[in-house]
């Protein structure tokens, strides 16, 4: 696993909000810190982040969430 810069930044600002964050919010915090990143660019940090186990999809809202597990295993996760 390679936790780039920009999947580091996309988790960090999961994991600051307490609350789930949409794409485009996540965006807009990353803007605020520098350079706005590319929509594509914010997806693939996310989809990378959920295949790792990294952050939750809240499917119903279309919202993610950091996961707070650390390396504990845990199968599925309910909001």
């Amino acid at each position: 696993m390679r936790l780039t810069s920009q999947r580091e930044k996309v988790l960090d600002v999961l994991a600051q909000s307490h609350q789930p964050m949409g794409a485009y919010e996540i965006i807009d915090r990353l803007a605020d810190a520098g350079k706005k990143p590319a929509p594509i660019t914010v997806y693939r940090a996310l989809d990378f982040l959920l295949q790792q186990g990294l952050a939750h999809r809240i499917e119903s809202r279309n919202a993610f969430v950091a996961c707070m597990a650390g390396d504990e295993v845990h199968d599925t996760t309910v909001f």
